[in-house]
């Protein structure tokens, strides 16, 4: 990759070879790539993104650091960054890195395959080492962004669900594997329940004491445990897991922008508006013009690569 493609890309390293914050626009539900990095891409956000970052090695090898951690991901690595974990990932030197990445909004069922074996500070990684695993995972990443892509150009309610799909797929396929191999850490029965809780009350008015009581935990375990365990608070988690429905009934079921913000729980659609545009970076009428594209352009996911036609 030549330097005038890097500063498109609004690269990590500055033309003096210095190092500044990499770009990220604001979450959408989904937003995938397939790049093939060269030496000298790297990105690098101390304060990481709003939402989670997964990417896949598919050849060639990424280096991955963090205060304490510095690992490279090889071909069949998952690497996984939680939301607010540091960015500083990229190419070895002299060297190429193909994999396909995803940042996403997870669904509430989701957090169970999200739970990794960590490197770092909300830095987790899982090496598939079974061959027929891997080509499976393989398949259905690439499924996920080939099925992005389409959204995106056609601007398909419905092929944005089936790229989630595919998503869900590689996240489901990764736990199975870090169960046989590990032995998965699953969500606590508590935290279990107040998260079921708030997925099938969107609507409700919760309150943390009233979330604690739920969980048979004190106020502020709870509130430990939860942050713990989901990687949000309560109510931030709760915030996107409106906003997340608001914008799937926005772009598949053609509800109005009043209908959906009261269907989730605000009863302002003035602040609804001010919420989804400050976290997706597109106002509710501009996301359901646009069907279901949220801020982030083909291209923009982790960083400074072009991404490879849909396969």
């Amino acid at each position: 990759m030549d330097r005038t493609a890097i500063d498109m890309y609004d690269s990590a390293i500055r033309a003096d070879g210095r190092l500044q914050e990499t770009g990220a626009g604001p979450p959408g539900l989904l937003a995938t790539g397939h790049f093939h990095a060269r030496w000298p891409y790297r990105v690098l956000r101390s304060r990481g993104t709003q939402d989670w970052l997964l990417t896949y090695t598919l050849a060639g090898q990424g280096r991955y650091r963090q205060r304490g951690a510095d690992f490279r991901a090889r071909a069949g690595d998952l690497v996984l960054l939680e939301p607010g974990a540091a960015h500083d990932y990229g190419c070895l030197e002299r060297g190429v890195w193909d994999f396909v990445w995803a940042h996403f909004l997870p669904r509430p069922h989701w957090l169970d395959a999200l739970r990794w074996p960590a490197e770092g500070k909300g830095l987790y990684r899982l090496r598939v080492a079974d061959a027929g695993s891997r080509k499976r995972l393989r398949a259905a990443f690439l499924r996920c962004d080939g099925d992005a892509r389409q959204a995106r150009s056609a601007r398909g309610a419905w092929q944005a669900e089936l790229a989630l799909n595919g998503l869900e797929e590689t996240l489901f396929l990764a736990a199975r594997e870090h169960e046989l191999a590990h032995g998965a850490r699953r969500l606590s029965p508590p935290i279990r329940r107040v998260v079921e809780h708030l997925a099938g009350a969107l609507a409700k008015d919760h309150a943390v004491a009233e979330l604690a009581r739920l969980a048979r935990l004190s106020p502020s375990r709870f509130a430990h445990r939860f942050k713990q365990e989901t990687g949000d608070a309560a109510i931030a988690f709760l915030l996107k897991l409106r906003l997340r429905e608001a914008a799937r009934m926005l772009a598949v079921t053609g509800r109005s922008v009043k209908e959906a913000a009261a269907e989730v729980g605000f009863h302002s659609p003035f602040y609804f508006s001010r919420c989804f545009s400050r976290h997706f970076g597109v106002s509710p009428r501009e996301y359901q013009r646009r069907g279901g594209g949220g801020g982030r352009g083909q291209g923009e996911g982790p960083g400074p690569a072009k991404a490879s036609p849909a396969p």
